[in-house]
């Protein structure tokens, strides 16, 4: 999971087997189950935090000075809507 750009990650769900938070991400058609402190990512990303509908991924880049900082993204559920017509 950490040669997968985090744009190419996708959050399906959230789980909470034994009252433990967990998450499934979706990476190249394939499943993966998640948890807090997982790395994720390319830019040695690691998951701070995991809600009900998003989970925060810290990755550490560099600004536009050229210095190495730590950024904070957020993945959120996407949900398949059908249309109708």
């Amino acid at each position: 999971l950490e040669d997968s750009p985090s744009i190419a990650i996708e959050m399906v769900c959230t789980l909470y087997p034994n009252g433990v938070t967990m998450a499934m991400v979706k990476v190249n058609d394939l499943l993966y189950q998640v948890k807090v402190g997982s790395y994720l990512g390319q830019n040695y990303g690691r998951i701070k935090s995991i809600g009900d509908a998003e989970m925060v991924l810290r990755e550490i880049v560099q600004d536009a000075a050229g210095e190495w900082i730590e950024k904070d993204t957020t993945l959120q559920i996407r949900e398949n809507l059908a249309s109708t017509k």
